[in-house]
């Protein structure tokens, strides 16, 4: 289920089109997700543990932001780990836009899908060097100990992800909401406590760390990023949801 979003075109100036796959599964103990560590060599985010995904190129065909982004995250799915799906295994599951005044910005669409059965991952050994499946909940466990580099939108899709038990609750629980809009606003005149701010967030506009009401940011303190959401996504509108491949 592709769902879009009214993403504000001024914002994006600049960004490059990207898509991100959260490729889940049931595994013994209950909900795995997949994430691949890029190569030490890499120009950008080097060494990092990541979802498969990458830059929309011009070969990604669509009649929609959407569906090129849907595609290219199927075409970056299967160059990196060697699994391929359909159109219409794909829920769309967020937005991100990079933060205004970064070298490299990125208006990523992000995708939630389950692993076919038989389909097995293999990493391209080029700019993907491992591959794990893990729980969400330990893959954020690990990284607040240090012992697991993940950039933010990878920290706050896997603590989002971490509240489903299975693949079909997780799918279902992206597929009824509209995809949150993630476009942070930067604090760091804390250095040793530097805030995101989330739209949603009642400092989002001025900028105020202790502005009163709703919480919709993350903390990235020492290397390490926690999330903290007072409310809930609300639900999708049935008027923007597209099914299936063309």
């Amino acid at each position: 289920m592709l769902t879009n979003i009214d993403l504000p075109i001024e914002d994006r100036d600049g960004a490059v089109l990207a898509a991100t796959i959260l490729l889940v599964r049931d595994g013994d103990h209950g909900l795995e997700i997949l994430l691949l560590k890029r190569n030490a060599n890499a120009k950008n985010m080097a060494d990092v543990w990541m979802f498969p995904g990458g830059k929309i190129d011009e070969e990604d065909a669509g009649s929609t932001e959407l569906e090129r982004a849907a595609r290219g995250g199927l075409r970056e799915l299967c160059e990196e780990a060697s699994v391929s799906l359909e159109l219409d295994a794909l829920t769309t599951f967020s937005h991100w836009l990079t933060p205004a005044g970064q070298k490299r910005r990125f208006a990523t669409w992000f995708f939630i899908a389950a692993l076919p059965p038989g389909e097995t991952v293999e990493v391209d050994g080029e700019e993907m060097v491992e591959a794990v499946w893990m729980s969400p909940a330990d893959a954020v466990g690990k990284h607040r100990a240090g012992t697991l580099r993940l950039p933010p939108p990878t920290v706050v899709s896997l603590i989002d992800v971490s509240n489903s038990d299975t693949v079909l609750e997780a799918i279902q629980r992206a597929s009824k909401r509209q995809p949150p809009y993630f476009y942070p606003k930067i604090l760091a005149d804390k250095p040793d406590d530097i805030v995101m701010l989330y739209p949603g967030d009642a400092g989002y506009e001025s900028g105020e760390r202790e502005a009163a009401g709703d919480r919709h940011r993350a903390f990235w303190v020492d290397g390490v990023i926690d999330y903290q959401r007072s409310f809930a996504f609300p639900a999708a509108s049935r008027a923007r949801q597209s099914v299936g491949s063309r």
